[in-house]
């Protein structure tokens, strides 16, 4: 190609010119009138330039109910037992990197990440860096950007990063020839302890609706997921940074909506009035006595007939890993009277501790025998037929607990 099509070309881009072979580093983003709006900066890294917006926020900036400050507070040991990885808690808060990536795809290597959003708390304050991608050709500086933020944190926080994130980074460090260092930091990924703390409670756990529920965030004007990809584009194609603003407040309310979450699944962790929630973050975490507290405090609230079952159940079975195997049997006699609880689960439970912990296998006969009876009249539901609150496996408990206190044989079947 004649070298002045090749100017013309990337003038028509407004890409800064070669020389000698990298990239030459532009100093001023005014030199660029096509991003001059955007109020970053051009950066060299050691893989070549890129482009940052960074941003300041107060610790005393709310997001939605939450102040920013407060995931300074978190104890860290709390929130590792909700990732089970014990590496978290020797990690303090302010080496944190919450990280939110906008990519061109879902997936694959035609994919590229144009947009990674990287918050640490300096001090009081959180500095956001959203490095941004002006063409593909600066991914290289993007990506070593972004590394360094990475090497100088002691772990990630991420919503879905396990599962698109950093899969994503990492196929874009190796395409880049860049090591992928992601994985070396332990992290917190928040999707999956308030999908499994809030189970029940929303129709829908993505990072929005986590956001009106739990942080009482509403996004005014904000672009869509669905347009991210095609503003990206129409930004390439004509230069002009309009499409791309929204874009950058978007990934930025993303990784503002992280520090708030870590710091509100710390407090819930911690009892704030939620002590369902409680009592399921300390049972994952395996603190029963703790969770056998929050779960009798649900009990006492008010809370719908669904997690009533639940709670009796949780509480049943924390009892018997506690070794208490008087409590674990009140509960599970109180989920058998339990009205709507149609499930053989707490009849087969209760017969394991009358027979082997009480040392009373003819209460625990007459008790699978009067189960037995309400699976035949369709009044109970057994589990798995595989498992040992299937039909057959009751059928089989009621046999040998009958032959062990000298009774007829007697099967458990259904009609």
């Amino acid at each position: 190609m004649p070298i002045d099509l090749r100017a013309q070309l990337r003038a028509a881009l407004h890409q800064p010119v070669r020389e000698g072979g990298p990239v030459a580093r532009v100093e001023s983003v005014t030199e660029l009138d096509d991003l001059s709006a955007l109020g970053g900066h051009w950066f060299q890294s050691q893989y070549g330039p890129g482009y940052v917006v960074e941003s300041i926020y107060e610790g005393a900036h709310t997001h939605g109910s939450i102040a920013l400050h407060r995931a300074l507070g978190v104890d860290a040991a709390t929130l590792a037992g909700q990732v089970r990885d014990p590496r978290l808690a020797d990690v303090a808060p302010s080496d944190f990197l919450y990280i939110d990536t906008e990519t061109t795809g879902l997936g694959g290597a035609g994919s590229l990440v144009f947009l990674a959003g990287a918050a640490r708390f300096d001090g009081s304050v959180l500095r956001l860096r959203q490095y941004l991608l002006p063409s593909p050709q600066y991914e290289r500086g993007l990506l070593g950007g972004l590394a360094e933020d990475i090497a100088a944190a002691g772990a990630l926080v991420s919503y879905n990063g396990k599962s698109f994130d950093l899969p994503m980074l990492e196929s874009r460090y190796i395409l880049s020839r860049q090591e992928p260092v992601l994985r070396k930091l332990p992290h917190l990924d928040l999707l999956h302890p308030n999908r499994r703390l809030f189970r029940g409670a929303f129709d829908s756990h993505r990072l929005v609706r986590m956001e009106v529920e739990l942080l009482e965030f509403e996004r005014e004007d904000d672009c869509p997921s669905a347009e991210v990809p095609q503003r990206y584009f129409r930004f390439q194609r004509s230069g002009d940074p309009t499409p791309i603003l929204p874009v950058l407040r978007h990934n930025a309310w993303d990784v503002l909506s992280l520090v708030a979450l870590s710091a509100h699944l710390a407090g819930v962790c911690e009892g704030e009035g939620l002590p369902l929630q409680a009592g399921r973050a300390a049972e994952y975490a395996g603190d029963v006595s703790r969770a056998r507290v929050y779960y009798a405090e649900a009990l006492d609230g008010q809370i719908n007939r669904g997690a009533r079952i639940e709670v009796l159940e949780r509480l049943a079975r924390c009892a018997a890993r506690d070794g208490d195997w008087g409590a674990a049997a009140t509960w599970w006699r109180a989920l058998i009277n339990e009205p709507r609880s149609r499930r053989l689960t707490p009849y087969v439970e209760l017969a394991k501790i009358l027979e082997h912990r009480e040392r009373d296998p003819a209460s625990a006969a007459a008790l699978m025998e009067s189960a037995c009876e309400m699976l035949e009249r369709g009044l109970l539901r057994p589990g798995a037929a595989s498992s040992d609150v299937g039909t057959a496996a009751a059928s089989r408990r009621l046999t040998r607990l009958r032959r062990k206190t000298g009774q007829p044989k007697k099967t458990c079947g259904i009609r």
